[in-house]
């Protein structure tokens, strides 16, 4: 069902998270609106992903996608 969904392009305003990536992975991050987030068809399972990304105009890097609710963290919202 969900593979049918891939590859999967999608684009939106990149919005302040947590602010845990940066600190506590070492790694910066960029977390998708909710608007964006709802977006997403709904029968894509939550996991990590892999893909490519650019912000804004900039250069396009390899990336790793979360799409779940994090439950080390306890997070009631899907996120991005």
């Amino acid at each position: 069902g969900a593979m049918r969904h891939l590859p999967y392009f999608c684009r939106g305003e990149v919005v302040k998270g947590f602010g845990r990536g940066s600190k506590e992975l070492g790694i910066p991050t960029a977390n998708f609106s909710e608007q964006v987030v709802e977006s997403f068809p709904s029968d894509i399972p939550t996991g990590i992903y892999y893909g490519w990304a650019c912000v804004g105009n900039g250069d396009v890097h390899k990336m790793v996608l979360s799409i779940g609710w994090n439950p080390f963290y306890k997070n009631i919202k899907k996120s991005v």
